[in-house]
């Protein structure tokens, strides 16, 4: 450890550099007001947008994205097309789907994301990601399927240009049978997003309601129909806070506890609060 923890502070740039506006400054335990400004007016000068967060298993953004990621690969292995998982998501606004989008960073990252998290006893213990990683493992182990700068992933992706679902996807996991509502789909893919969002706030990743708003705008990809994560509770459905609740608590009975209501909600909602 360093005598000077106060002067330490952590930047994470998004990818592509040049073309993503977002930057998190990640703050430990000792850093101090000085060093964030200074990190503010650092920020300034290279003309990013910052959000404050405190440093945590992912920071605030990668946490929440890879529940989108993982959403997807569920849905995935539950039977659907992976064309409907995708279009589905981009059906919500999302810039692309999600089994697109780990082509495009690659399933090996996702791979050595989880290794260096085991080494350090730190895999699940925050978002549970758990089938998108198996997903990725088993299919860059087994078959030899990295992502889409390697040949193909989740799809082919041909020479003379566009991509094809990788046949072998329907071979290991289609099921013509198996029939989820398009709604409840595409909530999947908005509530993990912004249920994870509310936990960071609760946790204290996020210091504040702005900083996740910001952030997955500017660093997510959430629709700008959404104003953010937690505007989403604040709106849905025409009908704030309680409906959200309550549609959480819905496609948890129907999905498994990761949709269920986190305590900050169910306060807000009990008291009929938004998230400001």
């Amino acid at each position: 450890g360093s005598s000077q923890a106060e002067n330490y502070i952590g930047i994470h740039f998004f990818s592509p550099v040049d073309r993503m506006p977002l930057i998190e400054l990640i703050c430990g335990d000792k850093t101090s007001d000085e060093t964030l400004a200074k990190a503010f007016d650092f920020a300034q000068q290279i003309r990013k947008t910052p959000i404050v967060v405190n440093d945590s298993v992912g920071f605030y953004t990668s946490r929440t994205f890879d529940t989108f990621l993982d959403e997807g690969a569920r849905l995935l292995t539950e039977g659907l097309d992976a064309n409907l998982v995708d279009n589905l998501a981009k059906q919500i606004g999302m810039p692309m789907g999600p089994l697109e989008m780990q082509d495009v960073v690659t399933l090996d990252l996702a791979h050595k994301i989880a290794e260096s998290q085991r080494k350090l006893n730190l895999f699940g213990t925050k978002a549970d990601i758990s089938v998108s990683t198996e997903l990725c493992e088993t299919l860059a182990d087994k078959y030899d399927r990295h992502g889409r700068s390697t040949g193909g992933g989740y799809y082919d992706y041909p020479k003379e240009g566009g991509k094809e679902v990788w046949p072998k996807l329907y071979e290991l996991f289609h099921k013509p049978e198996v029939t989820l509502p398009n709604d409840d789909v595409k909530d999947r893919f908005l509530f993990r997003q912004v249920i994870e969002t509310v936990k960071c706030l609760q946790e204290g990743v996020l210091p504040s309601v702005a900083d996740g708003n910001i952030g997955s705008s500017l660093g997510i990809g959430a629709p700008t129909w959404t104003g953010g994560w937690l505007q989403v509770i604040n709106t849905f459905e025409g009908k704030g806070v309680k409906a959200f609740a309550d549609r959480a608590a819905e496609l948890a009975e129907k999905y498994g506890q990761r949709f269920e209501p986190p305590a900050l909600l169910i306060e807000k909602a009990k008291n009929n609060e938004m998230f400001i």
